[in-house]
């Protein structure tokens, strides 16, 4: 018999969704054990914290995440309302438990509907969805911040702090007292956060543990909550924004409506779609959407920053691109995530694997190279060998060895081929024995370099970076709302150029991660404007920053 550990956050709530994902395991897997491992998350630390406020999303989140990361858990349950837009590297959402009422409610003291409370009554919620919502058709009504597990919240009712409380009906249910609630606002007055109702499982790529959750997946319930992310994401909206979405499975057709507010409920935007393709269905809402200026509504200028008003393509793959999305969301640019390369994996074969032991040195040029190696190795039952010293190109891709447990040996103090290379050159022992984890088509720079300097070399190519179905027509739909696109390898590069029919608009601006990638974008016939001095995500950033900054006389 294994055991299988699920991290769940402590609350009573928490602790009762996370034994209804024991229950379905333990059901479908009696040969296996499931135990739950309770942390308390940022934002159970930080019970005083407005999550309006927060600095980032996932603050009931990325604590269970960081367990499975380090190997204190195998599995991680969540409410699918608190998990960030952006998926986590390494990490993957492997089955959603059947959903529940994904209704919110209302209860009141004295007992009162909506359209019974008195003018001036103060609404409790921490949501700005609920709270733009219900302004929307009670603007006469007062809402109220309020923190705090259900217990606290109906305390707080009871105290008099607010006249009124808005709670998910799922959770009401599951503790047993959704007979508190004096009335389920129907979804023409509230739509609810993307998956909300729904329990999400959570896993490492290619484990065990991933793959039975994928075995008590509720399809339906998967393929509504996956489109509802879909739409938030495609919006550049994020779990604490004022987005409302609700999708069903209708025979073979998904139902998607959903809702953008402006603060205070004075703007509302609605679209719904319905088909069999879902990534059509979220592309009609999102340009319904589009179209009638959610932008505006989801990015107000309130923070400003140097790249405010600059609208940037972040071209990168699904996986890689939430850390420069947030550095430059951060510096006031809007970015529409436009992924031109997805990776497609190489199953290099249990011979390659097996012969691991018989190297020096494993150089790994990318984190996805690092990604793949190990996720391989560990589908085969098999570890990384401790007598291997690893080189890796930058320090986005040594951070993420370090993260899986592999401490770099060497990395350049410049980021590119050519410097690993004579970096590794320097340190090597004569003819030693070196792997190289890349994808396929690299250049070929790297193991010509050391091979010229007497290691013996051979390439491991683990992933291919492939353009994206449907890539063309999302780039036709994004090109005319941007002002600049970043590429971050060549590999962008040349999917972009390949994907898009038509000169790009003069006013477009390109900015590239290093000189390699920049000649690559130039040998296209684009106009490089931009190129980072150092040759990662912050020095990206920065150099775009640097381009907007006004230079002192």
């Amino acid at each position: 018999m294994a055991t299988f550990r699920l991290a769940t956050r402590g609350s009573t709530l928490a602790m009762i969704q996370a034994r209804l994902a024991v229950e379905a395991l333990a059901g479908r897997y009696p040969e296996h054990e499931f135990i739950l491992v309770p942390l308390a998350t940022h934002g159970d630390r930080q019970p005083r914290l407005r999550l309006a406020d927060s600095p980032r999303e996932g603050v009931f989140v990325k604590d269970l995440e960081q367990a499975l990361l380090d190997g204190r858990a195998e599995l991680a349950v969540h409410s699918a309302k608190d998990l960030p837009t952006l998926p986590t590297p390494g990490l993957v959402l492997a089955g959603f438990l059947e959903r529940a009422d994904a209704r919110d409610v209302l209860i009141a003291r004295p007992p009162s509907t909506l359209a019974q409370l008195p003018p001036g009554s103060r609404l409790g919620t921490g949501s700005p969805r609920r709270a733009a919502q219900i302004a929307a058709i009670r603007p006469d009504l007062r809402a109220v911040e309020i923190r705090g597990n259900v217990d606290t919240r109906l305390r707080r009712l009871a105290e008099g702090a607010v006249d009124a409380l808005i709670l998910a009906a799922a959770g009401l249910e599951r503790l047993g007292r959704l007979g508190e609630a004096h009335e389920l606002l129907p979804f023409e007055v509230m739509l609810p956060a993307p998956g909300q109702g729904a329990l999400a499982i959570q896993g490492v790529v290619g484990t065990e543990a991933a793959e039975l959750a994928a075995g008590i997946d509720h399809r339906d319930t998967s393929r509504a909550v996956r489109a509802e992310r879909l739409l938030l994401r495609s919006l550049g909206g994020g779990c604490l924004s004022a987005v409302g979405a609700y999708a069903v499975v209708a025979g073979d057709e998904l139902v998607l409506d959903a809702v953008v507010l402006g603060d205070g409920g004075g703007r509302v935007l609605r679209a719904r779609a319905r088909g069999v393709d879902d990534a059509e269905v979220v592309r009609q809402v999102t340009a319904t959407l589009d179209a009638a200026g959610s932008v505006r509504l989801l990015r107000p200028p309130a923070a400003a920053g140097p790249l405010t008003g600059l609208r940037v393509m972040v071209t990168r793959s699904d996986d890689q691109a939430a850390s420069l999305i947030r550095a430059l969301e951060a510096e006031g640019a809007t970015t529409v995530a436009c992924p031109v390369i997805a990776i497609e994996p190489i199953d290099v074969g249990a011979g390659r694997l097996a012969a691991l032991d018989g190297y020096d040195w494993v150089v790994f040029t990318s984190a996805n190279g690092v990604d793949q190696l190990l996720a391989q190795l560990q589908r085969a039952d098999r570890v990384f060998p401790i007598h291997i010293k690893v080189a890796a190109i930058g320090p986005q891709t040594a951070a993420r060895l370090r993260d899986r447990g592999l401490d770099p040996a060497l990395v350049p103090a410049r980021f590119i081929a050519e410097e690993l290379a004579d970096a590794l050159a320097a340190a090597m022992t004569p003819h030693a024995r070196i792997l190289l984890a890349r994808a396929a088509g690299a250049r070929d720079v790297l193991p010509d370099r050391l091979r010229e300097a007497g290691g013996r070399v051979d390439v491991l190519e683990l992933y291919r970076a492939v353009p994206p179905a449907g890539l063309g027509q999302r780039l036709a739909e994004n090109l005319d709302r941007v002002d600049m696109i970043t590429f971050t390898s060549s590999s962008t590069v040349a999917h972009f150029a390949d994907a898009i029919d038509r000169p790009l608009p003069g006013r477009v601006a390109i900015a590239c991660i290093g000189p390699i990638t920049a000649q690559t974008a130039r040998d296209r016939g684009m106009r490089v404007d931009i190129i980072a001095q150092e040759y990662t995500t912050r020095g990206l950033v920065e150099a775009i920053v640097r381009s907007r900054t006004p230079i002192s006389a």
